[in-house]
Formats: structure tokens, C-alpha cells, sequence
């Protein structure tokens, strides 16, 4: 049986496209000398990837390299709930003590979108486009749990029947995230929805399982094993030995302590537990009886109805301000029941990190993906609080993903991509200019190419063609920048009288969401200070200043209430000696709810003199980031 919908495709795969790792974690450079902040690499040549994008290009792009090697999926994409989820984002120190949600220095951002435009067609195609995707990556001896709601499980359930085989279903979990509600009073005509549920398969009948147990019921203890051992305290039971269907199921008949029946064990295996005290007799001439303790059970194998596992409430310490976020101890269950230690496990709607960061503590290797960018960033920031955390890569799939986006939607012709940002920029395209694209009242607009950062060349020219055509104003919008740029066009700019503004063209445009609902902003690019001191060959790094890029998403409330600059800035991290390419990690400084003052300088001690140059990252309380380069001298 086929769930079918208008328009339902199966060759809607994503792009296979290079993945770029744009920053390590945990990884020494060899010409610097002792890396000793954080953890070392592991030796096997493995890294746990933290990859920004859309999953349907992402797991089209790993396909090559884990194709049949992931041993389990566990996602828990959106549920169709036509709503936006939020998160809540401490500012500043304001997150020590009390609840997220009472906090008035908290601001909200939304998590992802929940919201399909041709409704639940498009949802289910969004499922099964990326269901045909994790099948190919599904280890033989992988499982996959979907996690989802009940208004669309059964929908969920019957494409997954078509993609894994039905014969390939193993468990419906049924998981009670909440109490019962009072619904009832305020005119609800239903039973309360108080449960969601888990749709788990297997890829062949050779999957991997670890079998769970809960502790047997109190009165199921009081009756079956009512006696303490005075000695050890231990609780037994006396359970029966005697061999059910007697000589017709070959039970050997003999006599034990008097009383002659059909037993369960040979004689010699009887003398042994006789030995071994684990036999006793009520009471002369009654029947022996085995001695069986009750820390020697495992307990009642677990079911697929789980209801001792709470929600995250608001005071739950691993709380990080997600709407949807998932307890950790459900997350553990899962990956220690259906993958072993070294086992990959892969989650790509992994939302605040969760399935990672439990996949870290227990020895798994992980691969965690999400299109949205504090998603990543909160994902970062809950595994570096993880003590020896082992490395692990953060990747994207950068200007790929974005000239895919503009072939498929504006084609080949430059002047269409221009034309189409111009617009959601609310600016009027131009022609007749060589480096102006639009105008906006006496302000020209520059819009830089998706696959290469806007140079300090290219802005140069963009004045030129400004002032020439007499605008006052000239807004440069781009998706990279070139390092060091904001402060080298300022002056440029202003010997021409234009006033110049650096504009981040947002990875919203990518989500045809966003742009028909009119949520796609362009902000101004952060700007970033950093000094520096040596002592010998100590280097220590300072941030001076930082100014939001987007400073308007921050309610007056929140506002009124922040002390000073570094309340915007959520985490940064230190390359001690970049070398152009990739970021390397070295230390960082990050807020926390148990911990959330940051520190504004960072030391780290060369093995060797020379020049270097130093890489500041800041991340900002929106999961923005920005870099400023120094060149330091250690002596």
C-alpha cells in the first residue's frame, strides 16, 4: 500500500554537492606548537560533523562516502503544526538564575519554520523526499526513529512502510511528553493530547538491539519476592523447580530433600544449587524450592509505552530556551538501545544538539545537520561544554548551495539574480550602470555574486559608479565579505560624500517560505574590535568593541535592560594562527544558563617566535557570526 498526493515525486533527491569545512575544533596545527586548550585528535582520521544546510542537499552530499554506514537516524523533523516555533536568546548575564521565559532580558528568534504552502502535499513531500535519502546512508544493521505528532504519525507511518518495507517495522513508541490538561473547561471537545509518538524501523531483520528494563512494580516486588536475606539484606523469592509436563517433556525424576518429583535440572546441576544454597524447603516434607534474588533480574523488558520520561520544564538545568527541544535521557534510550560504541549516528533536524551531545557522551560517532544557523550555534556551544569532547568539524555547503539556489531559481542570466535581490530588498533594479544594480530613493544598491565575497575592489568601484551618478547613499548587499573590509571602505567612501552601508544578504532568501511571507531582512554587517599584548611569547587577545549587525530585532524592553556591548555577544572563539583556510578553534568563551558571563580575553603561549596572524570569531546572540584578523609578533 502507497500513500499518494498531487505532485508526489520520488526523484527529488537534493544536489550532491562539496561539503565545506569552514571550522575544526580540536585539531593542533603542526607549525604552531602545543595546543593545549582543548581536546586533541582522536587518531582514527574520523570527524564528527556540525554541517549548516538544507539536509535534502546535505545527506545527497554524504551519500558517496557513508552510503550503507550509519547504524542509526534519529530525527524529529517539524509536525505539521502550521505554526512558527521560537527560541529564547539570553542577552548579556540575565540567564544566571531564572527561568527563560520570565526573564525580561530574553528575546525570542524563530527556531525554524512549521508552516507548508501548499499545505500537508508539501509536507509529506518534504518527509519523503529526505526518508529515500536516510534509507541509502541505513547501515544493514542500522534502525531509523521519526519522531512526530499524532496528527500526521499515521501519515508518516505509511510512507515509511514504502520506503524501509513493511516488514522492516519493529515498534509505534508512544512517548507522554506532558501532563493531563484542563482543556476541558475552556470548550475542548476532545481527549487531551498529552503524547507523541515514534515510528521506528530497521533496514533488514539484522539490526542492532540492546534490550532496556524498568524495575518491577512495588507490588509485584511485595508478592514475588517477599524475603530479606538477614546477612546481606538481599530480597528473594522461592520460585518453583519442578519440571512442567513431567516425563512427556524429558524432566528426569528424582528425589531432593525427601520429596521425589520431575524436576527442571539434572541431578548434578541439582546438587550444585543445592551447594551453592540457592535451594530451600519451607517446611519439612513441603517441595524444594529455588532462592532467587532480586538483584539478580534485569527487571521487566521495557514496552513501547513510555511515560517516566518527562518533558524539559522550565527549570530542567539542560534547558536552552527551544520550544521543542527533546530530553536527553529519551535521546540516550534510543541510541543505547539500536547502536553500539563507534556506531554512527545521524540526525538531520537535530535542532539544539541533543542527539549529538547524548552521541558524544556515549562513544558514538555523529554527523548533525540543520538548516538553521543558531541551531548549529547552539549545537557548538552544547558540545564544547562537554568535558574532553572529541574533535569535530563545523561544514556548510557555501557558494554550492547557493549557485544551485540561483540556477534553479533565477536561471543562468546574472541580470535575473540581481533583479530578484533588488527586489526583496525593496529597491527598483537600474541599468546603465557597470557596479550599480538598484536604487532606492537617492541610494544606489550593489549586489555582490553568491559563490565569491565582496571585495574591497569591488565596493571601490561600486563608490565610484555612486558618486559619478550622483546618489548620496550606497547600500553594498553580499553574502561574504573580504577580511578587514568594513574598516577599509569607510574612509573611501566618505572622501567621496556617500554614505556607505555593508548589508548581509541572509540565508532566508534560499526559503521560498520566507520570501512569500515577506520575512526575509537585510542587515548591516557587525562590526568587530580587537587589540592584542605579548609577554614573551603569551599572546593575549582582547575584544574592544562589537556593534549588532542587526541591533532593531532587539525589543526596547530588552534593550533598556542591556549594560553594555558585550551583552550582544554570545561566544567567540581564537584562531592563533590562521592560515587562510580553514578556522581553527583553538579556545573560546561562551555564555551558559549555569555560567553566563563572558570572558573578554583569551592567552595562548607560542612554542616558537615569528609572525602570525590571529582569527577573532564572535557569534552573536542571534547566531550571527564576525571575524577581524590581527598580525601579532611573538618575539
Amino acid at each position: 500500500m502507497r500513500l499518494t498526493w498531487d505532485g508526489k515525486r520520488s526523484d527529488l533527491r537534493g544536489l550532491a554537492l562539496p561539503i565545506q569545512v569552514v571550522e575544526e575544533i580540536g585539531v593542533a596545527r603542526a607549525n604552531v606548537g602545543t595546543f593545549d586548550e582543548i581536546a586533541v585528535d582522536s587518531g582514527d582520521g574520523w570527524r564528527n560533523r556540525l554541517i549548516w544546510g538544507d539536509n535534502a542537499h546535505v545527506l545527497a552530499s554524504l551519500a558517496d562516502e557513508l552510503a550503507g554506514r550509519v547504524d542509526l537516524i534519529y530525527i524529529d523533523p517539524p509536525f505539521d503544526s502550521r505554526q512558527d516555533y521560537k527560541v529564547r536568546i539570553g542577552v548579556g548575564d540575565a540567564i544566571a538564575e531564572e527561568s527563560l521565559a520570565k526573564i525580561q532580558s530574553v528575546i525570542e528568534d524563530k527556531a525554524y519554520r512549521d508552516t507548508w504552502g501548499a499545505g500537508v502535499e508539501s509536507y509529506l513531500q518534504m518527509l519523503y523526499t529526505r526518508m529515500l535519502l536516510l534509507r541509502e546512508l541505513l547501515s544493514d544493521r542500522g534502525s531509523i526513529f521519526l519522531h512526530l505528532a499524532p496528527n500526521v504519525s499515521h501519515l508518516a507511518r505509511v510512507l515509511m512502510d514504502e520506503v524501509f518495507g513493511a516488514e522492516n517495522f519493529r515498534s509505534e513508541l508512544i512517548w507522554k511528553r506532558t501532563t493531563a490538561h484542563s482543556d476541558g473547561g475552556q470548550g475542548s471537545r476532545q481527549f487531551g493530547p498529552v503524547h507523541d509518538v515514534i515510528a521506528v524501523f530497521s533496514k533488514t531483520d539484522h539490526f542492532i538491539w540492546h534490550p532496556h528494563f524498568t524495575d518491577h512494580d512495588p507490588s509485584y516486588v511485595a508478592s514475588k519476592y517477599p524475603y530479606v536475606e538477614k546477612d546481606s539484606s538481599r530480597r528473594y523469592g522461592l520460585w518453583d523447580m519442578t519440571g512442567p509436563g513431567g516425563a512427556a517433556k524429558g524432566n528426569p525424576s528424582y528425589e531432593v530433600m525427601g520429596v521425589t518429583r520431575y524436576w527442571r535440572y539434572s541431578e548434578a546441576t541439582m546438587a550444585q544449587i543445592i551447594a551453592e544454597g540457592r535451594v530451600v524447603q519451607p517446611s519439612p516434607g513441603a517441595v524444594p524450592r529455588y532462592k532467587r534474588y532480586l538483584d539478580e533480574t534485569a527487571g521487566v523488558p521495557l514496552q513501547d509505552v513510555w511515560d517516566e520520561i518527562s518533558a524539559i520544564n522550565s527549570q530542567a538545568q539542560e534547558r536552552l530556551g527551544y520550544d521543542t527541544q527533546k530530553p536527553e535521557a529519551l535521546i540516550k534510550r534510543i541510541i543505547e538501545s539500536s547502536s553500539d560504541p563507534g556506531s554512527i549516528v545521524l540526525d538531520c533536524f537535530v535542532g539544539s544538539g541533543t542527539t549529538a551531545a547524548v552521541a558524544e557522551r556515549l562513544g558514538r560517532r555523529w554527523i548533525a545537520v540543520d538548516i538553521g544557523r543558531f541551531a548549529v550555534h547552539t549545537t557548538r556551544k552544547r558540545l564544547l561544554a562537554i568535558q574532553g569532547v572529541k574533535p569535530f568539524v563545523v561544514a556548510n555547503l557555501g557558494k554550492y548551495e547557493r549557485q544551485w539556489w540561483q540556477k534553479a531559481t533565477t536561471g543562468a542570466e546574472v541580470e535575473a539574480y540581481l533583479d530578484f535581490i533588488i527586489e526583496l530588498y525593496r529597491a527598483k533594479p537600474v541599468r546603465g550602470f557597470a557596479h550599480i544594480h538598484g536604487t532606492s530613493s537617492s541610494t544606489a544598491v550593489h549586489v555582490g555574486a553568491v559563490d565569491a565575497p565582496v571585495t574591497f575592489d569591488e565596493v571601490a568601484l561600486a563608490i565610484e559608479d555612486a558618486a559619478s551618478g550622483g546618489f548620496t547613499g550606497l547600500d553594498i548587499l553580499g553574502w561574504e565579505w573580504e577580511m578587514g573590509l568594513h574598516e577599509m571602505v569607510q574612509d573611501e567612501a566618505k572622501a567621496r560624500s556617500l554614505a556607505l552601508r555593508l548589508r548581509r544578504i541572509p540565508r532566508e532568501v534560499m526559503d521560498e517560505r520566507a520570501v512569500l511571507s515577506g520575512e526575509v531582512s537585510f542587515h548591516e554587517l557587525a562590526h568587530l574590535k580587537a587589540s592584542w599584548s605579548v609577554d614573551k611569547r603569551l599572546l593575549t587577545v582582547m575584544i574592544e568593541d562589537f556593534v549588532l549587525s542587526s541591533p532593531d530585532l532587539v525589543p526596547d524592553a530588552v534593550r533598556d535592560k542591556v549594560k553594555g556591548w558585550s551583552d550582544y555577544i554570545d561566544y567567540w572563539a581564537v584562531d592563533f594562527a590562521h592560515d587562510g583556510g580553514i578556522f581553527l578553534n583553538t579556545v573560546q568563551a561562551f555564555r551558559t544558563r549555569a555560567e553566563p558571563k563572558l570572558s573578554l580575553r583569551a592567552q595562548h603561549a607560542y612554542d616558537a617566535n615569528g609572525d602570525f596572524t590571529v582569527l577573532v570569531k564572535v557569534v552573536d546572540i542571534f547566531g550571527s557570526d564576525t571575524t577581524t584578523s590581527l598580525r601579532v609578533a611573538i618575539p
